[in-house]
């Protein structure tokens, strides 16, 4: 149902974009500073061009991020691994009476406090 749905939606965004191209073929000249000019371009190539360049920036700008965060992934596994291991040195003498689990009577008659049971 979900590739349905896509293939609806990227079909109505080409539909979209061609339109625009067909509406807008127009020729225009960019003016740069110090008098340079571009060759005539149509309308539609430019915003496309502009579209496009918008893209490969914010792909840019994600790859670095993910980059910083798989550095950062890499380093809190080390440190979990590190601490991991200092847990499992760790001997069960060393630990005090609150960090062990408390004593449940083994007979449940040996309690004094009374139960229901359903």
């Amino acid at each position: 149902m979900g590739s349905y749905v896509k293939a609806i939606l990227l079909l109505i965004v080409l539909v979209v974009l061609v339109t625009f191209g067909i509406k807008n073929l127009e020729p225009i000249r960019l003016h740069y500073y110090f008098e340079l000019s571009s060759m005539p371009l149509p309308l539609y190539g430019v915003v496309y061009g502009a579209i496009l360049v918008g893209i490969f920036i914010g792909m840019f700008v994600g790859i670095n991020s993910r980059f910083a965060q798989r550095k950062k992934i890499k380093m809190l596994r080390k440190e979990n691994r590190e601490l991991q291991g200092k847990v499992s040195e760790e001997s069960p003498e060393e630990k005090t009476a609150d960090e062990q689990p408390p004593k449940e009577p083994e007979d449940e008659s040996d309690s004094s406090e009374e139960t229901q049971r359903f």
